[in-house]
């Protein structure tokens, strides 16, 4: 009696135990509703553009010292397109295309910009000078559709940091693939590219040079 409990037993704990093997998979679909990227690419030629760069934006500092009543304290922001801008801009508008392939590839709603003419995108341009240990607080650029922070001198000088409004919120558990944050690490010629909605903050500059940047919103004329 006790070996036939025994087999019975044995038999029920293999049952639980079974896994099943799928020799193969069906195809899954995808729907894009909470899904959000931001991109980033190093823009060709950096250290000639950058060197440019560093000399006519000291020269508008020192122009122009007052900061923007809008910058956050420690950070001096300007406000002119310098003569390395339009090399800039058609990098970013390139790479814009490629992003929005990407997903038109992957069968998100998306118009291609591939025949899009320069003109029906509409930047706003400024320049972010920020000191040793200043920080830009957490914020969204959300007129816009795209955003975009260009590093001229970024090695050491502090994270950017993204979020999701869920995760700010708390409603979403770690170690799902989607709603955590992100930070990325600054370094010289590095392009970063986000939705204009996305939350972001930039981490105190713990080093003893100044970061600095170009920031830019962007506008698709549809």
């Amino acid at each position: 009696m006790c070996n036939l409990v025994s087999k019975i037993i044995n038999m029920s704990d293999k049952k639980k135990t079974q896994k099943h093997k799928f020799k193969s998979v069906p195809n899954m679909g995808r729907g894009g509703i909470l899904h959000t990227d931001f991109w980033w690419s190093m823009l060709p030629d950096f250290e000639q553009i950058n060197a440019t760069l560093l000399k006519d934006i000291r020269e508008h500092k020192s122009e122009e010292a007052n900061a923007d009543n809008f910058s956050n304290p420690g950070c001096w922001r300007g406000h002119r397109e310098y003569q390395s801008w339009p090399y800039i801009r058609d990098f970013v508008i390139h790479k814009l295309k490629l992003v929005h392939k990407h997903y038109i590839s992957i069968g998100a709603p998306c118009t291609p910009l591939d025949d899009m003419p320069d003109d029906r995108y509409e930047f706003e341009l400024w320049t972010n000078v920020n000191e040793p240990g200043s920080s830009n607080i957490m914020h969204t650029h959300s007129k816009w559709h795209w955003s975009g922070v260009y590093y001229v001198q970024g090695l050491d000088t502090g994270k950017i940091a993204f979020y999701s409004t869920a995760y700010l919120n708390q409603q979403i558990v770690k170690g799902l693939p989607f709603g955590q944050s992100f930070t990325v690490e600054p370094t010289d010629g590095l392009l970063l590219l986000f939705p204009s909605y996305l939350l972001h903050e930039v981490l105190a500059n713990p080093s003893e040079k100044e970061r600095i940047n170009l920031v830019f919103n962007l506008r698709i004329d549809f």
